[in-house]
């Protein structure tokens, strides 16, 4: 039992970091968006949005679901429930984020 606990564990730990890099992206993402609409020359406002959005592009969601469905697969109920709402939010603020940026840069 301590196996397969550790091992999930260690699954969510990587889901988590990705988790963590979609949300410091989106955030860079929205304070750069915001400098830029005040000065729209600010070359380091254009560097940090460029660098989120880049950040954004990167992470597959492909990935996220493949591990995901890993601790899936040993969990039930609530547990489950909970953690397909995460990822959903997620992977759904990471699309929407995109977008917006991509409007943005289009501009």
């Amino acid at each position: 039992m301590a196996m397969w606990a550790d091992s999930v564990k260690f699954v969510k730990d990587i889901i988590d970091t990705k988790y963590h890099k979609i949300d410091a992206a989106v955030a860079e993402i929205t304070e750069s968006m915001d400098a830029l609409e005040k000065d729209p020359g600010c070359s380091k406002s254009r560097e940090h949005f460029s660098f989120g959005l880049r950040t954004l592009e990167l992470i597959q969601t492909e990935d996220i679901n493949i591990l995901l469905d890993t601790i899936l697969s040993e969990v039930n109920g609530k547990v489950k429930e909970g953690l397909e709402n995460e990822a959903k939010e997620k992977i759904t603020s990471r699309d929407k984020t995109i977008e917006k940026a991509n409007q943005v840069r289009s501009q």
